[in-house]
């Protein structure tokens, strides 16, 4: 094992080089981002390092360390790493992308990157961290949001603490607001692959609308007469938060009630995943869930 990581240093090291254009280093490391290489991606990176020219070179290299570290806590969580093994590399991720912050601070995948390990974090030490997490996260994705207002990753994340999070005076959860935020997210990323700007559709975004519509759990004439009342609130909404909060205010509503859409949504996702002829195991992990989900409906 000492022999191949001795190896492969030594091919990154002499790799990176070649690359006359730091443009060309962020292709190479998101490829092997795709690819979910993680191990790879993270040792490129860091031998990257060294020719970040600028503060905001350097934020794009700490960010996505942050998001590879993250990628290597979900697969050593899945062949069965110790606790203590887990934390450490998700404080070692928070690190990275606070790094990230100060080398950049207008750069939101910085933040966004913190809050996405804060949140590993927390899930990891149990339910009573994760709710302890909650705010920090919160604050760092509304960061996020005020460097880059349409990022649908950081309203896909919202999205979920909104919904599982109890209400007042517990905490800030609350499954309408969800919703709204679910919706705002898949539009965002329908949009960014549609533009190039994302390779391909991230199916988990369905999954978790469809998770926010059930738990909501409207019929279909209270959905249009809130829709109606939320008009008037996103045209007062100050922040990007607060906007996303009263998105569904502009989406066109089936004739349904939410947990018939919940339902249609996920077997639309489930038959998209079906479909791939060659998943990726992130895809894989996505299908089982969304078939979890829907066999816990019924």
């Amino acid at each position: 094992m000492k022999k191949l990581c001795l190896f492969s240093l030594l091919l990154f090291l002499a790799v990176s080089p070649l690359f006359g254009d730091f443009g060309d280093i962020l292709v190479e490391a998101d490829n092997l981002h795709h690819q979910e290489d993680y191990a790879q991606g993270r040792q490129f990176l860091e031998s990257s390092l060294s020719q970040a020219g600028s503060g905001a070179e350097r934020a794009e290299l700490y960010w996505r360390l942050a998001r590879a570290v993250l990628n290597l806590g979900d697969e050593a969580e899945d062949a069965g790493a110790t606790e203590e093994e887990l934390l450490e590399l998700f404080e070692e991720g928070e690190a990275l992308a606070e790094k990230a912050i100060e080398a950049d601070p207008g750069n939101h995948l910085g933040y966004y990157w913190k809050s996405a390990n804060i949140g590993r974090w927390g899930q990891t030490k149990g339910i009573l961290n994760s709710l302890f997490k909650a705010k920090p996260m919160k604050e760092l994705l509304e960061q996020a949001l005020d460097a880059d207002a349409g990022h649908a990753d950081s309203y896909y994340v919202l999205g979920q603490l909104y919904e599982q999070l109890p209400g007042k005076p517990l905490s800030f959860g609350k499954k309408d607001y969800a919703v709204s935020l679910g919706r705002l997210a898949v539009d965002l990323h329908e949009a960014s692959v549609k533009s190039g700007q994302e390779r391909e559709i991230n199916y988990d975004f369905y999954t978790e609308l469809a998770k926010h519509l059930y738990a909501r759990d409207w019929e279909a004439d209270k959905r249009y007469k809130e829709q109606k009342k939320k008009q008037d609130k996103l045209a007062n909404a100050a922040t990007p938060l607060e906007k996303g909060f009263f998105y569904e205010s502009e989406s066109e509503l089936q004739a349904t009630s939410d947990r018939e859409e919940a339902r249609k949504l996920l077997l639309w996702t489930i038959g998209k995943l079906e479909s791939l002829s060659r998943p990726k195991s992130g895809q894989t992990a996505d299908l089982e869930e969304a078939r979890e989900v829907l066999a816990s409906w019924n």
